[in-house]
Formats: C-alpha cells, structure tokens, sequence
C-alpha cells in the first residue's frame, strides 16, 4: 500500500511540473506577441501637421528640446559606450524631460500635438534608463536621437 501512495505522488509531481512548463511557455508566447503588437500597432493617433503649418512651441519647450540634443552630443563627444555610461545618459534625458514638463506653458490643440511627440519619447528615455547591454542601449539612444530630430519637422 505503501508504494502505491508513493507512485501516485511521483505521478502527481510530474503532471504539475508539465503543467507549469506548459504555463510559462504560454506567458512566453503571449508576452512576444504583445512585445509585437507594441511595436506595430500605435495606440495612439501619429503626429501630424497643423493644417500643413508646424505646431506652435513656446520658448521654454524649444530651449529644452535644444537642451536634450545637447545632452545627447555631450554623450556622443565623451565616446563612453558602456553600458553605465548609456544608463546615465538616460538619467540626464530624464532630468532634462523633467525640467522640460515642468516649465511647459502651452495649451489647447499644440500642446496635445506635444504630447503626441513626448510620450514616445519618455519611453524611449525609460527604457534606456532600463537597458541590459550595450546594444540595446545603443539602439535606443538611436530611437531617441531620431524622435529629437522630429520635433523640429512639426513645431516651431
């Protein structure tokens, strides 16, 4: 009898073990796919041009975006490609986003037009902040160079 309890509870650890694989694999998957969906399918409406005119910024917001491109050339003269240097790149953008939302004046439609430029470029900054090796670091300081040079192909 003894060794019946004991087959049953091997089978029993077995099955469960299989089904936990089977659950994580699934996570697996599924986070893929949402990694996937994130990456092709924009949540949001894409910026677009005031009526073929750029979108009206005030001088505190164009004097940071200047700020951010500096920081970014700063980062690129010091020739610094560790991956600490890149997570501290990403500290200076973050203060630099900071400082730029707090002394942002604007309102009404060029202000939600800003918003449409600056959310992907907070998690762009995040995820910099938050990058494992040098190459994604670098990737997405690419993406963050590139999302800098948009603003000024809409506002003014």
């Amino acid at each position: 009898m003894k060794n019946v309890w004991m087959i049953i509870v091997v089978f029993a650890l077995v099955a469960c073990r299989d089904q936990s694989k089977n659950h994580s694999e699934e996570h697996s998957s599924a986070d893929t796919i949402n990694e996937q969906l994130d990456r092709h399918l924009p949540d949001k409406p894409s910026l677009e041009l005031n009526q073929g005119q750029k979108w009206k910024a005030d001088s505190s917001t164009n004097n940071n975006v200047a700020n951010l491109k500096s920081i970014l050339i700063k980062f690129d003269a010091a020739n610094n490609k560790s991956v600490d240097a890149y997570k501290q790149l990403g500290n200076e953008l973050q203060a630099g986003l900071d400082k730029m939302i707090k002394e942002c004046k604007m309102g009404g439609a060029d202000h939600d037009a800003l918003h449409k430029w600056l959310e992907p470029l907070i998690k762009q900054v995040n995820d910099l902040k938050s990058s494992a090796d040098e190459k994604s670091a670098e990737a997405k300081t690419t993406e963050i160079r590139e999302q800098l040079n948009v603003y000024s192909q809409f506002f003014e």
